[in-house]
C-alpha cells in the first residue's frame, strides 16, 4: 500500500512541475514573436498552448488570449472541413461514377429483354446515383465552408501577431454584423 501512495505522490509532483514548467514565457520585446501554426515562437522557441495563451494575456490582455483561441478552433475548424468535405465530395463523384457506369452495363446485359427491362435498370440505379451527387454537393460546400474558416482563421491569428509585435500600429477597420446591441456597422480599433 506504501508503495502505491509514494508512486501517486512521485506522479503527482511531475504533474505539477510540468503544469508549473509550462507556464514559463520567455522574455520578449515587440518584433520578437513569430507564429508556428496556432502557438507562438520567442527566439525560436515554440511555445506550448498555455505559454502562447499566457504570453497573449502579458501582451494585451484575457481579451486577446480569448481571440487566439476562438480563431485557432476556427483554424482548426476549417482544417477539418475543408479535408472531410473534400472527401466526402470524391467519394460522392466517384459513387456516382460507378453507379453510372453500371447501369450502363447492367442495361446493355438486359438491353435482350426489351425497353422495360432497361429501364428497370435505370430506375433501379437512379437513387444510388442521386445520393452519390447529393453526398458530393454536401462535401463540396462542407469543404468551401472549411477553406473560407480556414482563411478567415489564419488572417486573424497573423494580425495578432503582428499587432504584438509592433503595438503602435493599431488597427482600425468598419465592420457590418452583429454588435452587442444588435446588427449594425461596428468601428474597431
Amino acid at each position: 500500500m506504501k508503495k502505491h501512495l509514494h508512486i501517486l505522490f512521485a506522479a503527482a509532483l511531475l504533474l505539477l512541475s510540468s503544469a508549473a514548467l509550462a507556464q514559463t514565457v520567455p522574455d520578449w520585446k515587440p518584433g520578437d514573436l513569430v507564429r508556428k501554426g496556432t502557438r507562438i515562437a520567442v527566439d525560436s522557441v515554440k511555445l506550448d498552448k498555455a505559454g502562447t495563451l499566457l504570453l497573449l494575456e502579458q501582451a494585451g490582455g484575457p481579451q486577446l488570449s480569448a481571440d487566439w483561441q476562438k480563431y485557432s478552433s476556427q483554424r482548426g475548424w476549417g482544417i477539418g472541413l475543408t479535408a472531410g468535405g473534400f472527401t466526402l465530395a470524391g467519394v460522392g463523384v466517384l459513387y456516382s461514377t460507378v453507379m453510372v457506369v453500371g447501369g450502363a452495363v447492367g442495361s446493355a446485359l438486359v438491353a435482350v429483354g426489351g425497353e422495360e427491362a432497361v429501364q428497370g435498370v435505370w430506375n433501379g440505379m437512379s437513387p444510388h446515383i442521386n445520393g452519390g451527387m447529393i453526398a458530393a454537393g454536401v462535401g463540396a460546400v462542407a469543404g468551401i465552408t472549411g477553406i473560407v474558416l480556414l482563411i478567415n482563421g489564419n488572417s486573424h491569428l497573423r494580425r495578432i501577431v503582428k499587432d504584438c509585435n509592433d503595438p503602435a500600429s493599431g488597427t482600425v477597420a468598419l465592420t457590418f454584423g452583429p454588435t452587442p446591441s444588435g446588427i449594425g456597422f461596428a468601428l474597431n480599433f
